[in-house]
């Protein structure tokens, strides 16, 4: 029975998970990282709004490039664990912002360079974030995607191992068939992130692919469930102890060693406006 259930009380996208989020959601690729500073010239002095920031795996990075960094989010504890984050290394220069995409014309941002979204535009008014960033981002800016998601129901078995399945059917045997999101169920958007884009101000696009090799523990495995909107701490409430246990036990009777390579799969959306379009 999950808290919701329990409580009665609604639940937001990432109840509970912000401390997992932080800890156990994979960095994204220096490669990645690097193509975003050299494709729009960021470093001293160029603003970049990192929309849907969670707990800062794009902001803090892009802001150690030099770039002042507007990181947008609408869950306090997701903000929280960015402050801190950033206060234990000691540099970088982010602006944490609590708010939500249907706020971002009242936000008083500055002209920015680039808008940079991990693994969140599809909980979004798509249609309308693209519409103000129009307004928004310099004549030579952008928007760049980075997928690149923990959810177990976005990957395969055939390049992340028999694990993914295991995880699967606990999470089901704990949680239902269907995938949850907050108070109810996921549904992914219809049109796909390129097709919305490509109907927008920023419809000119290049997309690319990085690929990172890891080994997963059973704490990776466990914790990078718990950092989702599917399988949070507040959506397992009263069984959370009772799911660490049995995907731990399932994931060990399948590798008693403990450890399980995956291939991790990041995929990058730049888009830029068509040569002759200014800002709408």
């Amino acid at each position: 029975m999950s808290e919701h259930a329990r409580t009665g009380r609604d639940l937001g996208l990432f109840d509970g998970a912000a401390w997992y989020y932080a800890r156990y959601r994979p960095p994204y690729p220096a490669e990645l990282l690097q193509e975003l500073v050299t494709e729009f010239g960021l470093g001293d002095g160029t603003d970049v709004l990192d929309l849907g920031c969670g707990t800062g795996q794009l902001a803090l990075p892009l802001s150690r490039r030099g770039a002042i960094v507007w990181a947008v989010d609408p869950d306090p504890d997701m903000i929280g664990e960015g402050v801190r984050a950033q206060a234990r290394s000691g540099h970088g220069n982010v602006r944490w912002i609590l708010g939500r995409d249907v706020d971002l014309g009242t936000a008083s941002l500055p002209p920015l360079r680039l808008c940079a979204m991990g693994s969140s535009f599809h909980w979004m008014d798509r249609e309308l974030v693209l519409k103000t960033l129009g307004r928004l981002i310099e004549p030579d800016g952008g928007v760049a995607l980075v997928s690149a998601s923990a959810s177990i129901f976005s990957q395969t078995d055939a390049v992340h191992g028999a694990w993914l399945d295991v995880t699967k059917e606990v999470v089901r045997q704990f949680l239902g068939p269907q995938r949850r999101a907050g108070s109810g169920t996921y549904s992914h958007p219809k049109r796909g992130h390129e097709e919305v884009l490509r109907d927008s101000a920023f419809g000119q696009l290049q997309t690319r692919q990085f690929t990172t090799t890891r080994t997963l523990t059973v704490d990776d495995v466990i914790g990078q469930q718990l950092s989702t909107s599917y399988a949070s701490p507040a959506q397992l409430g009263e069984q959370e102890s009772q799911f660490r246990a049995e995907l731990s036990r399932r994931l060990l009777e399948l590798r008693p060693d403990g450890l399980f390579d995956t291939v991790e799969r990041t995929e990058l959306i730049v888009a830029r406006r068509h040569p002759a379009a200014g800002a709408r």
